[in-house]
């Protein structure tokens, strides 16, 4: 019985995740070095490796269901244990990459890292969702302010005290005015998990 209670611990402690994750999910991290990042956190001092990029990657954050790391200079990652209706967890990873317009994927695995399909796993809004006429514009400026919005790319971002996904849109290729302009009508989309699906 208490060979089995360790087993299941190791299997939901993020540390232990993370350092299991495979190397083809962040091909400039391999084990050792993830490993040194949970060790030096665990220690109390900065989580950070010098990775195969030549390059710093930095663990921000560790709690037994979650993880955050700035992956790079160019992107970052968030990591969290889902409970499901089942009884067990699977694990969410959002990967960022920054820039000008961040934009965001979003993967499901389940515990030994086999990917989850995200079939039924995200309920997207439409993307007339994440923007909202102010009753001071005119429909004629709201209308040329969504002309903006192309291509469409999305921000995603982990709470991962609810656990929820906070969606955005992202406004690449406008002028620093235009974009200024575009936050009066952007809005955030949360997305909370029930244990099946975020929506």
């Amino acid at each position: 019985m208490a060979v089995v209670a360790i087993n299941a611990a190791a299997q939901t402690n993020m540390g232990k995740l993370f350092i299991a994750m495979p190397d083809s999910l962040v091909g400039y991290l391999n084990t050792t070095k993830r490993t040194e990042m949970v060790d030096f956190y665990h220690m109390g001092v900065k989580a950070e490796t010098f990775n195969r990029l030549q390059n710093y990657t930095v663990l921000d954050s560790l709690t037994e269901r979650s993880a955050e790391l700035t992956l790079s200079e160019a992107s970052t990652m968030q990591l969290v244990l889902l409970p499901t209706s089942q009884g067990d967890s699977i694990i969410c990873m959002v990967r960022t990459y920054l820039g000008e317009a961040p934009e965001s994927t979003v993967s499901f695995f389940d515990t030994t890292w086999q990917p989850l399909s995200k079939e039924n796993r995200i309920v997207m809004p439409d993307s007339s969702a994440y923007t909202h006429r102010p009753d001071s514009m005119s429909v004629e400026e709201y209308e040329r302010l969504l002309r903006l919005i192309d291509p469409v790319m999305l921000h995603a971002r982990l709470d991962i005290t609810t656990p929820s996904l906070v969606f955005s849109l992202s406004t690449p290729m406008v002028r620093k005015t235009e974009k200024q302009q575009l936050n009066a009508i952007l809005v955030e989309r949360k997305l909370n998990w029930n244990g099946e699906s975020f929506n």
